[in-house]
């Protein structure tokens, strides 16, 4: 049964982690991100949190651009690793071997490894308590084909997603746990 909590506490795990690129006069980071969505259309929209402190805020806030990527599960190392360390402490890219793209609208890096990936060009910033939310303008997307099915979903024969459970815990979406998954179907019509 539920239970009234008085502590700060937040559920919004297992989820994917977005992995964050910014660069500014030559100066670059990577980091990954807990709290995403897609927030609009017509122009694509995507919003990032982040807090005012991190290296990669500070590259965003001057450069107006940010890249937005996912990683598949065998990539969770690095996944961890660059939201573990400081950028402003060491380069993550040489260190951890990420090899990247320019990218092709926004001067980012555009992750080699990545499944999916976003370019965005930042349209606001707004302080929500210790976080900040940018929203930027969806410039370029990416897309490793091999990934998908025709219909646009992915293919998980081909493609495991890593899901962050918290507390530096990753759990893996893949063809035997979404065979486990049965699909709901509704019946809309009356």
């Amino acid at each position: 049964m539920r239970q009234p909590i008085q502590d700060e506490s937040w559920y919004s795990y297992p989820g994917m982690v977005a992995i964050v690129t910014a660069r500014h006069e030559g100066k670059q980071n990577i980091m990954a991100s807990g709290w995403h969505t897609y927030i609009g259309s017509l122009p694509g929209i995507y919003g990032i949190s982040l807090r005012k402190e991190t290296y990669t805020y500070t590259l965003i806030e001057q450069s107006g651009a940010f890249g937005v990527h996912f990683l598949p599960a065998h990539c969770s190392e690095i996944i961890q690793a660059v939201g573990t360390y400081s950028g402003r402490d060491l380069d993550k890219f040489k260190e951890f071997n990420i090899e990247y793209e320019e990218g092709l609208q926004v001067d980012i890096p555009v992750l080699t490894d990545a499944y999916f990936a976003y370019e965005c060009r930042t349209l606001s910033i707004t302080s929500f308590g210790d976080h900040e939310w940018i929203a930027g303008e969806i410039v370029q997307r990416y897309r490793d084909d091999s990934c998908f099915l025709e219909n646009g979903l992915p293919d998980f024969s081909k493609l495991e997603i890593p899901l962050y459970a918290g507390r530096s815990t990753y759990k893996i979406l893949n063809q035997e746990s979404a065979e486990k998954n049965h699909p709901l179907h509704l019946n809309r019509s009356k």
